[in-house]
């Protein structure tokens, strides 16, 4: 389960550009009541339900959704553009938007107007590589931004790492994953 410990900030972000399956599931336990809910397995394509529903969740919600699909799906999405991966930032804090799922990195680049492709990196690689040089440069991670006047949750690389760590460890192993479905959830 995600940790509510981290410091939720309101971020006024600037963008710079640096260097039809549907399914039933649920976002986490918490949020059992949504009506249109994010799939419980891995989804190849989101129908324009789940994404629109993904994207009106608080930030809190979005960071659970981050955690708990990635590691399922083994997968972090990013966005590259022309000179480099997309960053934000925010009174001089260079940030790294993250995403659970190629769909929900579109729906960011559409509706901020970005010129850039989405990109997956393995998560495994993403954990080992990735998240050990972001730390060493000072860059934070933005879970799974929706706009830039929204609210969004910033994680550290150890943060992001911890909480990656322990959800993997929670994970059922893929096999059972796809025998269980929706009953897993109850």
């Amino acid at each position: 389960m995600v940790s509510q410990t981290f410091e939720k900030r309101h971020l006024n972000i600037g963008l710079i550009a640096v260097a039809h399956t549907t399914g039933t599931g649920i976002l986490a336990e918490n949020f059992k009541t949504r009506t249109a809910v994010f799939p419980n397995t891995i989804s190849e394509k989101l129908n324009d339900a789940v994404i629109d529903q993904a994207m009106k969740l608080s930030a809190e919600e979005r960071q659970m959704l981050v955690i708990s699909y990635v590691s399922k799906a083994k997968e972090v999405w990013l966005v590259q553009g022309s000179e480099g991966f997309v960053m934000l930032e925010d009174d001089g804090a260079v940030r790294l938007p993250i995403f659970p799922h190629r769909d929900l990195a579109n729906a960011f680049v559409t509706s901020n107007g970005l010129d850039g492709m989405c990109v997956s990196t393995p998560l495994n690689e993403f954990v080992s590589t990735w998240l050990p040089g972001l730390e060493k440069n000072g860059v934070e991670l933005v879970m799974f931004p929706t706009q830039s006047d929204v609210e969004n949750l910033v994680m550290t690389a150890p943060e992001l790492s911890e909480e990656l760590g322990s959800e993997v460890n929670e994970q059922p192993s893929e096999d059972k994953t796809s025998e269980l479905g929706d009953d897993e959830s109850k």
